[in-house]
């Protein structure tokens, strides 16, 4: 497993909490096996979806060590240590590394958003010298960190042997096509986090998916994932419509991106629904979409939970 390739379904689990906002142990095992048993190949836990900046350190070490326990290696598990500032992820990736976790996800550092390629390459080289042998894999996220790491970048970790595989979630698919393209020539693995563009992505020559909306469907991102890797674009495209439903309803249909997705897993019997605080809850209407697509795949046998 350590040298294995990431590649395929990525799930960027979400962290059910409880009502004092402490992680949710047996909800969060729930989700995780359930995720296991569909077939997915690995997770990002502690990511965005994971509402990792979140959750308090103590929080986001209990976090880490269920995943690292209950998944056994059985599948891929990634752990999101982006933080604001260099210092703060190292001492992250330093606890992951006593855990025995391989591999950790890091984006630049925010709130005070470091923007040149300069101030990117000082902070994923100096995570990449606190990493011993773990493997870094880089995150593209702008809209949450206020910078775009640019493809000349990624290049250059890669060729710098920082970096195999990176994920970008930026949304922009000229930006994407040229990463997935030049990484090609370098050996870098492109695991694309914009369900929009999952499709594509992969027929491009994307090597994975990081798909949120796999947290309540994972099947269709697995059957996605194997169409679009063989070439299929009939069958990708039937499949894209699914996922473009899943997204409409469970991400695009509130105010808060992630509420829906929590509120749909605790729908089908797993975690409270409830976002980290400062987060809206998902709303009535939005509830109600959410209850009508359950419906609509029990009513169709589609596996649940």
């Amino acid at each position: 497993m350590k040298d294995a390739e990431l590649q395929g379904v990525v799930v960027p689990v979400i962290t059910p909490i409880n009502k004092k906002e402490n992680v949710d142990e047996t909800a969060f095992r729930k989700l995780l096996r359930r995720l296991i048993e569909a077939g997915v190949h690995g997770f990002l836990v502690g990511g965005s979806s994971g509402e990792s900046p979140l959750l308090t350190g103590k929080q986001w070490r209990r976090m880490a060590a269920l995943a690292v326990d209950e998944v056994r290696d059985q599948v891929a598990v990634v752990c999101g240590v982006m933080d604001t500032s260099t210092r703060r992820v190292c001492k992250k990736i330093k606890f992951l590394d006593e855990l025995g976790c391989r591999r950790f996800a890091l984006t630049p550092p925010f709130y005070i958003a470091a923007k040149t390629a300069g101030e990117h390459l000082r902070h994923f080289g100096a995570a990449k010298e606190a990493a011993g042998g773990m493997e870094m894999v880089a995150y593209n996220i702008p809209q949450c960190t206020g910078s775009q790491i640019s493809v000349d970048t990624f290049c250059e970790m890669t060729t710098r042997g920082w970096i195999r595989s990176c994920k970008d979630s930026s949304g922009d698919w000229a930006h994407l096509q040229e990463l997935i393209g030049r990484g090609k020539e370098v050996g870098l693995t492109v695991l694309n986090g914009d369900e929009g563009l999952n499709g594509e992505a992969l027929l491009a020559g994307a090597r994975g998916i990081v798909p949120v909306c796999a947290n309540y469907d994972p099947w269709t991102f697995v059957r996605l994932y194997e169409a679009g890797s063989r070439g299929d674009r009939e069958e990708t495209s039937r499949l894209m419509t699914r996922a473009g439903q899943l997204r409409q309803t469970l991400v695009l249909s509130g105010s808060c991106w992630l509420a829906g997705t929590k509120y749909a897993l605790s729908a089908v019997g797993i975690g409270s629904g409830k976002p980290v605080s400062p987060l809206e809850p998902a709303e009535p209407p939005q509830r109600t979409s959410i209850d009508a697509l359950i419906q609509a795949d029990r009513a169709a046998g589609n596996v649940l939970c």
